[in-house]
């Protein structure tokens, strides 16, 4: 099994491709990409100027990223790159593709890791409250229709909470066994952040949070994030595991199903194999001959019971 990317790989092949394109010769692109998380990206180039190609981004949470800070994250990573934002998405960048920058690869790596730079915003934010010392309060970014990402600073420590929302009874059996695993590595690696799992009842970390759902296919994984994880050095590298938690989680989740639908099918497979060798062939009836020659029928012969008797000897 691999680990996710962070980025989005249409966006960063598409610059990429377009840089190799020969100026005057740009051809018109119209694209609407669906990423993770319910997040919308749409490619399109000017009418008028082919070489000039807009990104826009719809992310469902984009209201609630501002108060943290999304902004100043967006003007630090792309600069000059932001222009309007174009109706029905929340941030657009214009890329100018008859002047390509002298680190292509890098320039399209960080234009495909707007949806990630977005999301960092709150973690940036309470990482650094914990650096400074400032007290804050429980940060709750509704990501997706009916799970949202829960991020509480304490004194040393930043507790992170994915609330989950499971649509079928077996997920819950899958992410439980799932899970259990990261307690189990937890006992062999050091600095492993600490992963514990709940069903139905939220942590006690989340009490008094409004219209937080609870019920059987609910289902909450906390993550204490320690201070060597949130430090300078590593921050970047937490941040891009954190996020792509939940898709990892329902990633292995199909995978496991997979798999198990393969070995079933590979089991009756073999159970039809051995019932196919346990068929035994009717017995052939054998032909009765009298002294001279003629063939006959026995009159007290099971086979024949329903038969016409032929006595001709």
């Amino acid at each position: 099994m691999i680990l996710l990317d962070f980025h989005n790989k249409i966006i960063e092949d598409t610059i990429l491709e377009k840089f190799e394109t020969e100026e005057g010769k740009f051809d018109s692109v119209e694209a609407i990409i669906a990423d993770f998380d319910g997040v919308t990206f749409h490619l399109s180039t000017d009418a008028e100027q082919k070489n000039l190609l807009n990104i826009s981004m719809y992310i469902k949470c984009y209201a609630e990223l501002k108060k943290h800070g999304v902004d100043d994250i967006m003007k630090k990573n792309y600069g000059d790159l932001l222009v309007a934002t174009e109706q029905g998405y929340d941030i657009t960048l214009r890329v100018n593709l008859a002047q390509p920058p002298q680190d292509k690869a890098k320039f399209a790596r960080n234009v495909a890791l707007l949806k990630r730079n977005a999301l960092a915003a709150p973690f940036y934010k309470t990482f650094s409250d914990i650096e400074a010392k400032k007290p804050g309060g429980l940060c709750e970014i509704r990501y997706r229709d009916e799970e949202a990402i829960f991020i509480k600073p304490e004194s040393d420590r930043c507790i992170v909470i994915f609330d989950i929302q499971f649509k079928d009874s077996d997920d819950i059996v899958l992410a439980k066994v799932f899970l259990q695993e990261y307690q189990d590595a937890r006992r062999t690696m050091s600095n492993a952040p600490s992963v514990t799992y709940s069903q139905k009842e939220p942590p006690l970390e989340l009490k008094g949070v409004r219209n937080l759902k609870v019920g059987e296919n609910q289902g909450f994984v906390s993550f204490v994030l320690f201070q060597p994880h949130i430090s300078t050095s590593r921050r970047e590298k937490t941040i891009d595991n954190i996020q792509t938690f939940r898709n990892y989680l329902q990633y292995h989740i199909k995978c496991s199903k997979a798999y198990l639908h393969t070995r079933m099918r590979n089991r009756v497979r073999t159970f039809l194999q051995v019932l196919n060798r346990a068929k035994s062939e009717p017995p052939q009836e054998k032909e009765k001959k009298t002294i001279t020659g003629r063939s006959f029928k026995r009159a007290d012969d099971p086979q024949n019971a329903n038969a016409e008797l032929d006595y001709n000897i």
